[in-house]
């Protein structure tokens, strides 16, 4: 399948960066604009395939309907609607919205983000709102060793910026159960159990 251009409009400009992230990861998929006004949405959806709307955005149906008639396809992000709208759940998994937005690709959750087990690991613990300093001390690693594994996640997944990945984390089930560090019977440190599927 070609790649299809996608916009996503959100009020909150980091939960369009993150949503457009992971989108990011579906190869048929191509997100081009993050916007933050149902015009912007618009304007820059015009030129897409489809919209991943905001409907609390001022002005979100009108933008719809101009863009349904252009024949650009609108998914809005939670709320209600009538009989034209597509709507995904915030609750469902970034799959959804994916299979909303170009029908006919493939329902899964691609795995293929590329990070290492201590990067997944930092991640959700970045998921988890905790800060270097705390993240270091539950790994017994050093603050600067934490900050190198988080800039490489961020390239890894293509975000621009800590919330962004926090962001990440939670739409994609990354996350630690329990998160406390254990020494295992080689000395080596251990942390929880790990859940990494699909919300």
């Amino acid at each position: 399948m070609t790649p299809r251009t996608v916009v996503v409009a959100h009020r909150e400009r980091m939960v369009a960066e993150g949503i457009a992230a992971a989108l990011s990861r579906y190869p048929e998929i191509v997100p081009v604009a993050v916007v933050t006004t149902a015009a912007e949405g618009l304007d820059r959806g015009s030129r897409a395939f489809a919209v991943a709307m905001d409907p609390r955005l001022p002005g979100a149906e009108r933008a719809a309907e101009r863009l349904r008639r252009a024949g650009v396809r609108v998914v809005f992000l939670g709320g209600l609607g009538n009989g034209e709208d597509v709507r995904v759940s915030l609750a469902a998994p970034v799959s959804a919205l994916a299979t909303a937005l170009i029908p006919g690709i493939p329902n899964r959750d691609p795995r293929g983000d590329g990070l290492s087990y201590r990067e997944r690991e930092v991640l959700g613990l970045v998921g988890r709102g905790l800060a270097a300093k705390e993240i270091a001390r539950q790994l017994g690693i050093s603050v600067k060793t934490v900050e190198r594994h988080k800039s490489r996640i961020f390239t890894k997944l293509g975000v621009p910026n800590q919330a962004a990945a926090a962001f990440f984390a939670a739409t994609n089930g990354i996350s630690t159960n329990g998160g406390t560090a254990t020494a295992g019977a080689n000395g080596t440190r251990k942390v929880g159990a790990w859940n990494h599927s699909t919300i």
